[in-house]
């Protein structure tokens, strides 16, 4: 079954113990090979981007596709 990236728009981003990052804001793909590079996760107003291991743009925080353990309700990462 094929998913569109806007299904999954707005869902939680948890860490792999359970906390919430974010919300997904949007993702990046590589327009000539279809791969999702990176997801854009809107963080949490209490969270210090500045401790997170990837990189951040203000309230948002660019995750590595490869970061993702698992999609469902929620997208759960790695770490």
């Amino acid at each position: 079954m094929a998913s569109f990236g806007r299904e999954f728009i707005g869902r939680q981003v948890i860490d792999s113990n359970g906390d919430s990052l974010g919300t997904l804001d949007d993702i990046v793909i590589d327009i000539r090979s279809g791969v999702i590079l990176e997801l854009l996760v809107k963080l949490e107003d209490d969270l210090d981007p500045s401790r997170l291991p990837w990189p951040s743009n203000e309230s948002v925080c660019n995750v590595p596709a490869d970061e993702v353990e698992r999609i469902s309700s929620r997208i759960h990462l790695k770490r």
